[in-house]
């Protein structure tokens, strides 16, 4: 049995704009719309990373022979880099990188007090880790230290791209 997790996510972006369409009624406050759009898209970038990691799950007997732990780092960078087809590197790597790009955006734009770099590259080290951790007790899934390694790297990447734009400027006036 799978379960699958774009239902699921959803399901809790509609609960939550059904929360905050609630609370902006009853409150009768006047909404920070540029705030609000923020919000819903670092759920977004969180969310999405949870249903690119963790998600399918596979509930039944364990595969004996899954996916392999990795342990040294840039082991499996290499392993990639030699594969014959050049879509395997480039899907793995490429995606691993990507996935973590709209994260180190969009948590240097919710949180006003991220300026520096070392910030949101703590925040990524941790909340790959935290996944690397999660997948290491599923049994279709597998710990790789490469794949904390370039996650950090996109969300670096995304802290760079923000701080290159003029999205900041606009959605901090």
């Amino acid at each position: 049995m799978r379960i699958d997790f774009l239902l699921p996510a959803i399901v809790i972006i509609f609960l939550w704009l059904i929360f905050k369409g609630i609370n902006i009624f009853f409150k009768k406050k006047k909404i920070d719309l540029k705030q609000e759009v923020t919000n819903l898209l670092f759920l977004v970038s969180i969310l999405w990373i949870i249903g690119m990691t963790i998600f399918p799950i596979e509930i039944g007997i364990p595969n004996r022979y899954g996916p392999s732990n990795n342990f040294i780092p840039f082991s499996s960078i290499s392993n990639l880099i030699d594969h014959f087809y050049f879509m395997v590197p480039l899907k793995n790597i490429a995606g691993n990188i990507i996935l973590f790009v709209p994260f180190g955006f969009m948590l240097t734009l919710k949180f006003n007090k991220l300026n520096g770099l070392m910030a949101p590259v703590i925040a990524g080290i941790m909340s790959s880790t935290f996944i690397e951790i999660v997948q290491l007790l599923l049994p279709s899934r597998a710990f790789d230290i490469d794949d904390i390694i370039l996650n950090t790297l996109g969300t670096m990447i995304g802290f760079f791209v923000l701080k290159a734009t003029k999205v900041e400027q606009l959605f901090r006036n």
